[in-house]
């Protein structure tokens, strides 16, 4: 018998053993060789269900992401949360000695609601005088009143706001020439308009700025932001206006805070600032 058979007759006998091999378990999953290379192959997915727990669970509310936590949780669970954006992770089988897999999770991106995106979408782009007066008009309903100190200006109502969009609508067409800061922090600006043919000097006036109450989440409660009016006169004498938001990461903050709390308090677990490994 030459040195081919041999190696011929030793796989063959290999083959057979490994057809012939008892059913071997590596903690609840089956495991066999089969004799194409010797590989070992498990055969979980030949069972009535899975040996262990995984996969990710996306929730689309915050108590229903509780719920899950809390049907799921046990000693090896950890809760993970960032700010930027606004996400929270179960991880049901971490370990706090690294001895988890890690890959049976919860997840919970809080989504942000329609009006924080609106007043932040249009943070610092510029606009002419009539875009941002639409803007203003469609948004109305979020301008709240803040009551000042004793001999200070307030934060302008949305019945002064709409004045205000209406007279942005009506001077479009209008040549602004100056700007004067008033005492009261507001801004009068001078503009010439051409009435049958004369030009008319005309005035407006804008607040420096106004505060808005928006939730930062879809169904979440309101928060204070104030905004502030930027503008200048472009060639031409057009009027080039934009919003600036004033600390809105600090408001999103506090609401991503708040929301852990919240968390925090129902799943009797600990929300670490950060992101799970994967």
């Amino acid at each position: 018998m030459d040195l081919n058979e041999i190696r011929t007759e030793v796989a063959a006998n290999d083959a057979l053993a490994a057809c012939n091999q008892p059913t071997r378990f590596i903690g609840a999953t089956p495991v066999v060789l089969i004799p194409d290379n010797f590989n070992a192959v498990d055969l979980e997915r030949m069972l009535d269900a899975p040996t262990r727990k995984r996969g990710t669970t996306t929730l689309n509310d915050a108590e229903s992401f509780i719920a899950v936590v809390n049907d799921q949780s046990d000693d090896s669970t950890r809760l993970f949360s960032t700010i930027n954006p606004p996400t929270f992770t179960a991880v049901f089988n971490h370990n706090a000695d690294g001895a988890g897999w890690g890959d049976h999770r919860a997840k919970y991106d809080a989504p942000l609601s329609p009006e924080w995106k609106a007043w932040t979408g249009i943070d610092g782009k510029k606009h002419n005088q009539l875009d941002m007066a639409q803007f203003l008009e469609s948004n109305m309903v979020d301008v709240v009143y803040i009551k000042s100190a004793a001999g200070e200006p307030g934060s302008p109502d949305g019945a002064t706001l709409l004045e205000i969009c209406r007279t942005l609508e009506a001077t479009k067409k209008v040549n602004f020439k100056s700007s004067v800061r008033l005492t009261d922090g507001s801004t009068q600006f001078t503009y010439d308009e051409d009435v049958a043919g004369s030009a008319v000097k005309g005035t407006m006036t804008i607040p420096e700025q106004f505060s808005i109450g928006v939730p930062v989440f879809e169904n979440g409660e309101k928060y204070r932001l104030d905004v502030r009016f930027r503008y200048r006169i472009a060639d031409g004498g057009h009027l080039v206006m934009w919003l600036e938001l004033i600390r809105p990461h600090k408001v999103i903050e506090d609401a991503v805070k708040q929301l852990r709390a919240h968390i925090a308090k129902e799943t009797g677990l600990q929300v670490l600032n950060g992101a799970a490994s994967i």
